[in-house]
């Protein structure tokens, strides 16, 4: 299943970028978006697997737990890819530019320092993940409480706040699937309550 896994991330990041770069008139922007897209899915899968874990799949030991643990893996990668799509085509590798462009879009050019704080927090976690997987599984859940509070909160202003159309759309829709996973699994057994 690993395999598979890892062989359909390469695949679909390929083809992701390779579609990108084929398909657009202005390829940097298709590829900063795409890259995030695809993160986003891979997100959103490992979110909704998280939510039926036991303690046995988050020491990654279960099908389910690995199949988690691959898919926050790549949604982190796809999040890097992206990251490095931005800079290379919209901010020139210049993190002077990146704060003017947060301060233009939010009012607030210190919050791209949010969103370095968001990205290497979710670094560390995946990195945790796989680094100490009993170590990860016995962690208290308020720290999975508070890092998926800010990571959603994060997105969600990233997609619906500062999004306008087809993106703020595809957001709720993200958010309202998400809140329905959460709903159905609530009280179920398998939620982490340790």
């Amino acid at each position: 299943m690993a395999v598979s896994v890892i062989g359909g991330g390469i695949a679909l990041l390929a083809a992701t970028i390779g579609l990108s770069l084929k398909l657009a008139a202005d390829p940097g922007e298709l590829l900063t978006r795409n890259t995030v897209r695809l993160s986003l899915m891979w997100y959103s899968l490992a979110l909704c697997l998280m939510m039926r874990l036991d303690q046995q799949d988050w020491r990654a030991e279960t099908p389910r737990g690995k199949l988690a643990r691959l898919a926050w893996t790549w949604s982190i990668i796809c999040f890097w890819v992206h990251l490095g799509m931005a800079y290379h085509f919209y901010h020139q590798w210049s993190h002077a530019h990146a704060f003017e462009h947060t301060r233009e879009v939010s009012g607030v050019g210190e919050g791209i320092y949010i969103s370095y704080l968001f990205t290497w927090l979710w670094t560390a976690d995946m990195l945790w993940w796989w680094m100490s997987p009993a170590g990860y599984a016995a962690r208290p859940v308020w720290i999975d409480r508070a890092l998926h509070s800010f990571m959603l909160f994060i997105v969600f202003n990233g997609m619906v706040v500062y999004e306008a159309g087809m993106i703020r759309w595809a957001g709720l829709v993200l958010f309202f699937g998400l809140a329905c996973a959460w709903l159905m699994t609530r009280g179920l057994p398998r939620l982490r309550t340790t």
